[in-house]
């Protein structure tokens, strides 16, 4: 009888480090019989405003919430996002400029398959999200990495990026508010950014999805703020940082005709589109936000992150404030080995669950990433 076996393709890359890391909290968990305080995945845990959910019910019970939604953005999401793009980045959208996701993830994951081949390249940034390695790696696109380092305050070096682009790179992902360093970038660090993607012919992937999560009076800008942007760039979003839908599954994708034009050609072989009441409450979402509710949801982070830091002293670790993100980027005591090591004996010895630097790339070995969306009433108790 003939074996059965599974795709060699597994064996290109690693389980995604949040799934292995919930397998660990709950090991812990039971070993311990002490929940786990968990500062490690950055799920946006601040209740959605009220309004929304309120007219999430509204759509569902609609006749014929219920039916397929087709692929492609319905007239209440196109016309949302025309609306949310003119008034917050003074951007205009054509109709084939945009695109609903099922999460910002979701389009992270597909754009390999659209814009690559088996032997390309792909620039991504190191610390930087592993959703922007794993899905090219399942189709044989090899991932080169730039540096973000504390001697250059996490930002991008152009002269090292030079060195990174070949005859073979196709796109260089950009992430900024980062995950996971917290680091933004200006409107003017995104203008060279655009002319360096123009210079060398590669498409620019940008992944906004914290630009509605930021502090201290930083507002972030969109990379399609550039003149010329859509030539060369596509930019993600996100309902999930900027409304807290994180379990309803929602994004977008928008800029670049040819791209969007791809994606959308491999989703419509991969999934029937978003439900019709999401598309509904995010278009409802994007015309009519909820201001007082957003002050208080960034009021709330920004006090989190601020105990958090104080916290953390504690046990040693110095934080700086982020100015954007969910997330703090920590160096990790002298005493030991690397990150996995740290975050393993804190998550063994306290209950804490912080996620290791290393999952973000090799430069995130002195470093872990905190997440400010825990609930924070009872740390004390673990530190």
């Amino acid at each position: 009888m003939k074996a059965f076996q599974l795709s060699n393709r597994l064996n290109q890359f690693p389980e995604y480090i949040f799934s292995a890391l919930n397998k660990q909290v709950v090991e812990v968990e039971k070993k311990s019989g002490r929940k786990v305080l968990n500062l490690g995945i950055g799920s946006p845990d601040f209740p959605p405003s009220r309004m929304y959910l309120n007219k999430l019910k509204e759509y569902i019970d609609e006749k014929g919430s219920h039916l397929y939604p087709g692929n492609g953005a319905i007239p209440e999401l196109e016309e949302g996002l025309q609306h949310w793009y003119n008034s917050r980045f003074n951007v205009t959208l054509a109709q084939n400029e945009l695109y609903p996701l099922l999460g910002s993830r979701d389009g992270v994951a597909h754009l390999p398959l659209a814009l690559c081949n088996r032997g390309d390249e792909i620039v991504v940034p190191d610390p930087g999200y592993p959703a922007f390695t794993g899905p090219a790696l399942m189709i044989g696109v090899k991932p080169i990495y730039y540096n973000l380092v504390a001697a250059n305050n996490f930002k991008i070096n152009l002269k090292e990026l030079e060195r990174k682009i070949t005859r073979k790179t196709k796109y260089m992902w950009v992430n900024f508010p980062s995950n996971p360093t917290g680091q933004v970038a200006t409107i003017e660090e995104l203008r060279t950014l655009v002319a360096f993607a123009k210079n060398h012919n590669i498409w620019l992937l940008y992944d906004n999805a914290y630009a509605e999560i930021t502090f201290d009076g930083f507002v972030a800008p969109s990379i399609l703020q550039i003149e010329g942007a859509k030539d060369i760039a596509v930019e993600i979003g996100s309902f999930s940082k900027t409304f807290s839908f994180a379990g309803f599954r929602m994004g977008w994708i928008v800029g670049n005709s040819e791209i969007i034009a791809a994606l959308a050609k491999i989703k419509s072989q991969m999934d029937s589109g978003l439900s019709l009441p999401f598309q509904k409450l995010g278009g409802f979402a994007l015309t009519h936000p909820d201001r007082a509710w957003h002050a208080e949801m960034i009021a709330a982070y920004q006090l989190r992150r601020d105990i958090i830091i104080k916290a953390l002293k504690t046990i040693g670790l110095d934080a700086n404030k982020t100015k954007g993100s969910l997330y703090l980027w920590v160096n990790i005591p002298d005493r030991f080995s690397d990150s996995k090591h740290y975050a393993q004996t804190v998550l063994r010895e306290k209950q804490i669950l912080l996620t290791s630097g290393t999952a973000f790339g090799k430069n995130g070995t002195r470093y872990v990433r905190v997440s400010v969306c825990a609930n924070i009433d009872s740390i004390a108790e673990y530190l």
